[in-house]
């Protein structure tokens, strides 16, 4: 096989690994209604070749001519030919409008549908390859990749339309002169010709440096935009303008590569275009020779021109758009490839005996194959108890309370809990950028303002809400920037009680907290009949517990049941 053979089947086998891909992301019903689709773009281009034939009867007809042939229900006279024009003109606007609106509405399907996937895929990652992934690239997976991905079919569509069209026009050409047509014929050749050898290559390779670009820029600013306190505190904005400059210019000059090179494509075609109607004419007149029937073709051919020419155009660019946004589709597909490989199992369920919120038998845990962080841990957890954890920076204490959650799976041993009945308040407490009762509420159902403010009330918020001028609809800022730490840790708090679970895991959900607050908060919850398993480095906290297990070196370690004396609780905490 020559060199040429070798990079035409290299080509094909591509293009046809293209063609799978992007078929796969779709469900069934999405790939028959993008086909009708199609065929309803097509059905516009028959509209409009229909149009010219009826044209190039009109003028025949006013010049006392007829066709040289008549099929039946052909109008025999003038004013019967230029009602059904003008039908044929109103028909085509309807259909053109009609199929233009479906498509959109099928784009905007497929979009929500890419989104959603890819949320839930996200979501529903192992939590251990979840904390691997940048959160702005994520992100940006799910808006605007998923954008550009969905807009890779609208392209498919038009584009295939487009060369259907053309290729039924360009028959009908060839049925009136097929000089014309050769030249229509060489002039599509030369338009591939310099998108093949010209254009796609350097279109593909701009498009992957724009993707790259753009998602390097997206993290500068979200670490710019995270990091403000410490911008503002070192005077260092100089350094993250530096860099969020170098990544403009590189995303910039991805961008001019692939907005500009689609338009070569169709400056050419659009020049030729008019020069190939300009041959046709003369084709025309060089046959025919009739200066009357000459006056009904160019009517024949203005009408398929004017819908031809931009067509040929289009095609071009869009051509070279879908070298653009299928590397949109390609990063889709490799995202939803990399959610299900990662995706994390269905949990069975164990529930604990009647007298236990939670009972660990034999759990060992580890990230990936590295070091076991927990070894062969027994905890039994009994209803209405309150726990506290305690132990050095590391050592594995938010992956226990992460095995009790669900987030994440055990190595080995058997992990016994209701999960339906687990409230969760993590340290740095995750907030909507929304109000106050929709922070609360955070999915569930509707609750009544009682219900909300007994729950504030127990994390001791309620003073402070009542005292906003917009009390429940107060808004809490970004990730609530409006609130200081210790308020954001009391609404986590109140959240995770609303939902009047069994079990109440706190990690370090009260480091915020000034002594008399933290007091009052976990005096409330002690005797709130909840099992409360509480992470802490404070050893005031001790005092409020029935039991406190130490984790050291994988192993938990009861330290004491019951509460501690004044001396122990002196002692520092390890």
């Amino acid at each position: 096989m020559c060199p040429i053979d070798e990079v035409e089947t290299e080509d094909a086998s591509r293009g046809a690994s293209k063609f799978r891909i992007a078929i796969g992301l779709l469900g069934n019903r999405q790939r028959i209604v993008c086909v009708w689709l199609t065929m309803e773009r097509i059905a516009v281009g028959i509209c409009d070749l229909l149009v010219a034939a009826s044209m190039y009867l009109l003028f025949l007809l006013l010049q006392g001519r007829s066709p040289a042939y008549l099929l039946w229900g052909t109008p025999k006279t003038t004013l019967p030919a230029a009602l059904i024009t003008v039908v044929l003109v109103f028909f085509r606007a309807l259909i053109d409008l009609f199929s233009e609106h479906s498509v959109v509405r099928q784009i905007q399907n497929i979009y929500t549908d890419f989104l959603l996937r890819l949320t839930q895929g996200y979501s529903e990652m192992q939590w251990g390859r979840f904390v691997e992934c940048n959160r702005s690239e994520l992100s940006n997976h799910t808006l605007h990749t998923a954008r550009e991905a969905a807009d890779f079919y609208h392209r498919c569509i038009e584009m295939t339309a487009a060369v259907v069209i053309v290729a039924i026009m360009a028959t009908a050409i060839v049925y009136q002169s097929p000089l014309a047509a050769l030249g229509f014929g060489g002039a599509l050749a030369a338009f591939y010709g310099v998108h093949r050898f010209l254009i796609r290559a350097k279109l593909q390779k701009a498009a992957s440096s724009r993707e790259k670009s753009q998602r390097a820029l997206q993290r500068d600013l979200a670490d710019m935009l995270s990091s403000g306190k410490e911008i503002r505190t070192y005077r260092n904005q100089a350094f993250f303008r530096d860099r969020i400059r170098l990544r403009a210019e590189r995303l910039a000059i991805s961008n001019l590569h692939v907005l500009f090179l689609p338009r070569v494509t169709r400056i050419v075609a659009d020049q030729g275009a008019v020069l190939l109607f300009l041959c046709i004419i003369i084709a025309v007149q060089l046959r025919q020779g009739d200066a009357r029937q000459l006056l009904s073709l160019l009517a024949f051919y203005f009408v398929l021109s004017r819908r031809m020419l931009p067509l040929i155009s289009e095609i071009s660019f869009i051509a070279g758009q879908m070298e653009s946004s299928y590397e949109n589709v390609r990063i889709v597909d490799s995202e939803l490839k990399e959610c299900r490989a990662h995706h994390t199992p269905e949990l069975p369920v164990r529930l604990p005996e009647a007298d236990l919120t939670v009972d660990l038998q034999q759990v060992s845990f580890s990230f990936r194959k590295g070091a076991p962080i927990l070894r062969n841990v027994d905890l039994s957890l009994r209803k209405g108890e309150t726990v506290v954890l305690h132990g050095a920076s590391g050592i594995g204490k938010s992956s226990l309370l992460n095995l009790i959650a669900g987030v994440c799976q055990p190595v080995t041993g058997v992990v016994r809990v209701d999960r339906s009945s687990i409230a969760y308040v993590p340290q740095e407490v995750p907030l909507l950028d929304d109000s106050i009762r929709n922070n609360l509420l955070f999915g569930l159902p509707e609750k009544s303002d009682e219900e909300l403010m007994r729950a504030l009330a127990m994390a001791k918020l309620d003073e402070f809400v009542v005292g906003q001028p917009l009390e429940l609809e107060t808004s809490v800022g970004d990730n609530g920037a409006l609130f200081s730490g210790g308020e954001r840790q009391r609404l986590g708090l109140a959240r995770a009680i609303l939902r009047g679970g069994q079990l109440l895991l706190l990690d370090e959900a009260t480091s915020a907290l000034d002594e008399e607050n933290e007091r009052r908060v976990l005096e409330n919850l002690s005797a709130s009949g909840m099992t409360v398993l509480l992470v802490t480095h404070r050893v005031h906290n001790r005092v409020f517990t029935d039991r406190v297990f130490r984790l050291q070196e994988g192993c938990l370690i009861e330290e004491r049941s019951g509460q501690l004396s004044a001396d122990e609780r002196s002692l520092p905490d390890l």
